[in-house]
């Protein structure tokens, strides 16, 4: 018989996952187990080392629960990452782009070509301010999971061509992530969690 695989180097693994503000139990993001994010163990790097070390060792069919600080997850929240932008970068035709709303999460790009998501939290007559935190940044926050398959990982896996890699909760999902879309907006190819 063979033995069980589990979590660990070049594994490939597929997880479902609850995730919760844990100074309130506000669910924040889930991601059901018949669409799990997943990753490629010591390869994702957009992963929340955390989660990763709460899954380290287990096999498919184990629960996984951890709560960890802002460090340790989505990073502490800095103001500098608040920016007001002049409105015309946001212009088409003269226009503001329809997807520009309050609330509205834009990817962007930096003036060296890095790419960037923003929330849009004012819109003005001449400026419009983002935050470039990530929107779970600053808090403490609990995963409640399930490990949903471990398999070892494929050369193809092992090299990703691409900056997705799971767990990225929902950060890329309406930002321009350069995953194909399936018909709801979710990601057919890499499985990062944007559902």
């Amino acid at each position: 018989m063979d033995k069980e695989l589990k979590v660990g180097p070049g594994m490939f693994v597929a997880y479902s996952y609850k995730l919760y503000n844990e100074s309130d139990g506000k669910l924040l993001f889930e991601t059901p187990k018949d669409r799990p994010d997943v990753m490629v163990y010591g390869v994702s790097q957009e992963v929340v080392p955390g989660l990763i070390a709460a899954m380290e060792g287990l096999k498919a069919g184990d629960r996984f629960g951890v709560t960890l600080p802002p460090m340790a997850a989505f990073g502490e929240r800095h103001e500098e990452d608040v920016v007001e932008l002049d409105r015309e970068i946001f212009t088409r035709e003269g226009k503001l782009a329809e997807e520009v709303k309050t609330g509205a999460i834009l990817p962007m790009m930096t003036a060296d070509g890095h790419r960037v998501i923003g929330t849009v939290l004012e819109i003005g007559d001449e400026k419009i301010k983002m935050d470039f935190n990530h929107p779970f940044a600053g808090l403490t926050v609990r995963y409640d999971g399930e490990v949903v398959e471990v398999r070892e990982a494929t050369e193809q896996e092992l090299k990703p061509m691409h900056g997705c890699g799971g767990g990225c909760c929902g950060g890329c999902g309406d930002s321009g992530c350069d995953c194909e879309k399936d018909e709801n907006g979710g990601n057919k190819e890499c499985g990062c969690g944007c559902h």
